[in-house]
């Protein structure tokens, strides 16, 4: 078999590389750095709730303004009520103090839940606008990505951007609000002492710049760093991977990667959570030295009496309004950086343009009668727009073409067998017809119609494939049939079921049609996961089939049983086979003989023998001996 190694070829053996010889890891990927129009881009998924962040807006500005108000308060009590012995004074404005805490409280409480329902409601559209980008890209992308790092993109990252809704921007507006506010009453209390104040502010944007730029870089290395260790999990942790990891005595090495992937994401976190405590530490300084210069200057206005103590004590405690607020927003810029960069990561996944797409004016087909043309059709996989960066100076030789100048012609309700050797081009071709990639020349032709003019979800609408890798969900019997048709009846469930020689097994399960089948249907032996794939493929009852008939590995009673079932799902539909069995070969109604991406041979299987080509060659070589011994 040329794509293992050696020079060994088979009837209809399908190539499982879908075309790449390459796989490229997130870290190869460019990195992009936000420009303002991303920021702009950020900004419209906060768009659509703007009536919510009015509100916010208007609670915070409340909470800001009854913020401003204890210090004078406090002033109050010291310079008027307690000199003057006037209780009753003393008592309303001890109230005033308990009451300005409870309605802040209260105000809190509705900011808090709005922000809440803000910040999930940008996540729910982030996430669904990814899922539905992602469900659009083709093949050839779910070829190359792995399966952890597309999860750990729409969960992980899409969940981080929760901070930004919640905490961020109500931070942002909060914190400067607050500054405002503070701002105006320091300067109408002394403004000298406010200019002093104000002087100590812009110490902190140099330490606030730096930490954000070393939080920008850890936290797109920790959410990269995380994805791949959710990769890993994904790969090892399911039934397959479990499953090798203990055959092959892979446990312990397993176990070791996974510390090795897990220690390198606590260790950026540390890093992370310690640039933001330099930056903590550097602040801290800086407040405290505005406090001291108050005290001192406006010290030695008390003690000539040109300030009252009431009023030096409000200011300082005015000073905490104005540092505190300065501190946060510093830290909100740091984090805003490590966001950004998770924002970067989405926005890859966004900006990646599907291979195949619906043109503007292409066309919905309610009715298929199957014919099917090729018409010169060449293709080649997309290389990676990243091979450079992987290669270096080094040029990467051009791919051979998967398909070259293909021309062959599929009737109404034909049975057409492919075969060929590994690599020759049989599963290119069945993913090229339901449109999963577009060819790089020439046409596929579906009743006249070009697939490029066909609506996507309309063209497969009328296909079924039934794979020899059959995929089942993690559910029961009858979610995984009901997939294909969901408005379909029970009867017409059964009915499936029982065409494809599964049903009876299915009512001997202990649950029936509700029986889980597990991760990937392992519960189910193959011939029983194929037959079910083919009831789901009769529950469709597609107009064309592509089928992948696997039964070289199976029993006898499952293959005699699947070969029933393929009598009964083939009947009446245009089929395209990749095939394997002898008797699919000798009922197709033409065989299509594939080597190297050319088609070398068309006929029927007497026609082909006749020939002594590549078809003879093959046939002979896998049947030509037992042929002989049953002969005997």
């Amino acid at each position: 078999m040329r794509g293992m190694g050696g020079p060994w070829r088979s009837v209809g053996g399908m190539g499982r590389s879908f075309g790449l010889q390459r796989h490229m890891d997130s870290e190869d990927l460019p990195r992009v750095p936000l420009s303002k129009a991303q920021l702009r881009r950020v900004t419209r998924y906060f768009t659509p709730y703007w009536l919510q962040w009015i509100a916010i807006i208007v609670c915070i500005a409340a909470t800001s303004g009854l913020g401003v108000l204890p210090p004078l308060v406090v002033r109050g009590i010291l310079d008027d009520a307690i000199p003057d012995e006037n209780a009753r004074l003393l008592q309303l404005l001890v109230g005033a103090l308990v009451a300005i805490t409870i309605v802040s409280g209260l105000i809190g409480v509705l900011q808090s839940w709005l922000s809440t329902k803000v910040g999930q409601g940008i996540m729910f559209d982030l996430r669904n606008h990814l899922y539905r980008h992602l469900q659009r890209q083709s093949l050839g992308f779910y070829t190359t990505e792995r399966a952890g790092e597309i999860v750990s993109r729409i969960n992980n990252d899409v969940g981080a951007v929760q901070h930004v809704a919640t905490s961020m921007v109500v931070s942002i507006v909060s914190n400067i609000l607050t500054l405002v506010a503070t701002l105006i009453v320091i300067f109408t209390l002394n403004p000298w002492l406010a200019l002093l104040a104000v002087a100590v502010v812009p110490t902190f944007y140099l330490p606030t710049r730096i930490v954000g730029r070393i939080r920008h870089r850890l936290s797109r290395q920790t959410q990269e760093q995380y994805a791949e260790m959710v990769a890993f999990m994904e790969e090892r942790l399911n039934i397959g991977g479990m499953l090798l990891s203990k055959i092959f005595g892979q446990t312990t090495a397993d176990a070791d990667d996974f510390r090795q992937r897990n220690r390198g994401v606590a260790d950026l976190n540390v890093r992370q959570a310690m640039a933001g405590r330099w930056l903590f530490m550097s602040l801290s300084v800086f407040s405290v030295a505005g406090p001291a210069l108050i005290y001192l200057y406006g010290g030695y206005q008390a003690i000539r009496g040109d300030l009252s103590i009431g009023t030096l004590i409000a200011f300082v405690a005015y000073l905490t309004n104005l540092y505190r607020p300065m501190g946060q927003l510093a830290n909100v810029y740091v984090d805003l950086q490590g966001a950004l960069a998770i924002f970067e990561r989405i926005f890859d996944y966004l900006d990646r343009t599907p291979d195949v797409e619906d043109k503007p004016d292409a066309v919905a087909l309610e009715q298929v009668r199957g014919d099917i043309r090729l018409e010169n059709v060449s293709f080649s996989y997309p290389r990676s727009p990243y091979a450079a960066i992987v290669n270096g100076d080094t040029p990467t030789p051009k791919p051979r073409p998967a398909l070259e100048e293909i021309t062959f012609e599929i009737g109404a309700g034909e049975r057409v067998a492919l075969v060929g050797p590994s690599g020759a081009g049989k599963t290119t071709i069945t993913y090229l017809l339901p449109r999963f990639y577009d060819p790089t020349e020439g046409r596929i032709l579906l009743d006249g119609h070009d697939l490029r003019e066909i609506k996507q979800e309309s063209l497969r609408a009328h296909f079924g494939v039934v794979t020899q890798d059959t995929f089942l969900f993690h559910t029961t019997v009858r979610e995984n049939l009901l997939y294909a048709r969901p408005e379909a009846t029970d009867e017409e469930m059964f009915s499936a079921a029982r065409s494809a020689n599964i049903h009876d097994f299915i009512s001997g399960l202990p649950e029936g049609y509700e029986t889980v089948v597990g991760e990937r249907g392992f519960r189910l032996s193959g011939g029983e996961k194929q037959r079910l794939a083919m009831a789901r493929a009769l529950l469709k009852d597609p107009r064309i089939l592509i089928l992948d008939e696997a039964t070289s590995h199976l029993d006898a009673t499952s293959e005699h049983l699947i070969q029933e079932a393929l009598e009964v799902l083939l009947k009446g539909r245009t089929s395209v086979i990749i095939a394997h069995r002898l008797s699919t070969i000798l009922t197709a109604d033409k065989i299509v003989v594939l080597d190297s991406g050319r088609v070398v041979q068309v006929g029927s299987h007497a026609e082909l023998l006749a020939q002594e080509g590549l078809y003879a060659e093959l046939f002979d070589r896998q049947f030509g001996d037992a042929l002989s011994q049953a002969g005997r």
